[in-house]
């Protein structure tokens, strides 16, 4: 994924939502347990004025005074149209046996749970003229109690939610700076290379000049050296700019319709002094002169040149053999680039196509370059909506599938 300078990560951004809806479920979640809290406190409530009315002595009458009100009176014994000292100690007794020690109100009503009272217990209680009365059992304190219960609940989620946001910060603080530090490794290299350019380039013009000014330097074979290791360094530099415009965005492919064999054939001439230093073959196989592919001319030649140079580089003892053939499939067309070299091992199948992969032992690396080349490859294929894939071949070496599908319309 490639971000845009300045643009919020997202990670950064599906951590925040993340912490959000954590937030959110943990709300409701609270909210939903404090209804749990207080649906428990009223059933324990319940029970615990249920007993005491039940198993009170004599039980409890309730009969209407001068003012005609409602009042009760225990064991028919006490004319205090209020609620004796022994009910209360018994209800006490109770309350505690559920784990409720709060301070309580009670109350007679003819209507039972009356909206003036929201936290009340109710129990009917049949009175000497046959009518039902109603005792309410009311805490004012009940809210705070309940909130008090889970404080402990509250505090572990708040501090829970504190200790994954503090992770998360300091996961996203790591992977900015990592960013910042990759960006400016990559903006190093490309510096570098654009530097690197333009004397490698002043170099190749001048030994040039030299070879045409001096015969004698035309067949020398340290000019040859210094061209052929000044025209490597060149396309090493080119391919780090190249990729780096691929990456960035800037880099736009001018498609055309061209046929494929001539543009093999010419890729193979362009690297005939690469093939015979090895020794190697190059052999366009059941290629038809027809066959015509859509796509940049010019970067589809750089993907053939590398898969080529890449099967020269890791070629075995015996002379390298490079097949490449091609035919028509569904929507496209598939190029099979064939070698005899090592092979890939199957644990780095995967990894090849990454930036600066190179097959070797540890650090160790036999070969020459940046490890950019199928890096490459694989981008330009994927701008022209194809693809590539590596398999190895028995007994030895290697194949890469190359798609390239049909212009669009």
């Amino acid at each position: 994924m490639k971000w845009k300078k300045g643009a919020v990560s997202p990670i950064l951004s599906a951590s925040v939502l993340g912490v959000l809806a954590l937030i959110i479920f943990q709300l409701v979640w609270m909210r939903y347990s404090r209804r749990l809290s207080e649906e428990l406190f009223n059933q324990r409530a319940c029970m615990a004025l249920c007993s005491t009315v039940e198993n009170y002595g004599g039980g409890a009458v309730c009969n209407k005074n001068a003012n005609g009100e409602s009042c009760c009176q225990l064991n028919s014994a006490d004319d205090n149209p209020a609620f004796d000292s022994s009910f209360h100690a018994e209800l006490s007794q109770k309350l505690q046996s559920y784990q409720i020690d709060l301070g309580y109100k009670l109350t007679l009503s003819e209507e039972k749970r009356g909206e003036n009272l929201p936290y009340q217990c109710s129990v009917s209680l049949p009175t000497e003229t046959g009518d039902t009365a109603f005792i309410n059992l009311v805490f004012p304190e009940k809210e705070a109690f309940v909130l008090q219960k889970m404080n402990v609940m509250v505090a572990a989620t708040i501090l829970i939610l504190l200790f994954i946001s503090a992770i998360l910060l300091m996961a996203n603080w790591a992977l900015m700076k990592q960013k910042r530090l990759l960006q400016t490794n990559v903006d190093f290299f490309n510096n570098m290379a654009h530097e690197f350019r333009t004397p490698l380039t002043n170099i190749g013009l001048a030994t040039n000049m030299l070879t045409r000014k001096h015969d004698i330097l035309q067949n020398n074979p340290i000019m040859e050296i210094i061209q052929r290791e000044n025209g490597k360094l060149q396309a090493q530099v080119e391919q780090v700019l190249q990729l780096a415009r691929l990456e960035n965005g800037d880099f736009t492919l001018q498609p055309e319709t061209f046929a494929l064999l001539p543009l093999l054939q010419s890729m193979v001439d362009d690297m005939a002094i690469q093939i015979e230093e090895k020794n190697g073959q190059v052999v366009l196989d059941t290629i038809p002169d027809t066959l015509t592919v859509w796509g940049d001319r010019t970067h589809l030649s750089n993907v053939f040149r590398n898969l080529v140079d890449n099967a020269l580089k890791y070629s075995s003892d015996a002379p390298p053999i490079i097949q490449i053939s091609a035919a028509p499939v569904a929507n496209g067309t598939e190029i099979l680039v064939k070698d005899n070299g090592i092979g890939i091992p199957p644990d780095q199948c995967e990894h090849i196509f990454n930036k600066f992969q190179r097959m070797g032992e540890g650090n160790l690396h036999t070969q020459k370059g940046f490890g950019l080349g199928l890096a490459y490859a694989k981008s330009v294929l994927q701008l022209h909506k194809g693809y590539i894939k590596v398999q190895n071949i028995s007994p030895s070496g290697s194949q890469f599938d190359v798609f390239l599908p049909n212009k669009s319309k």
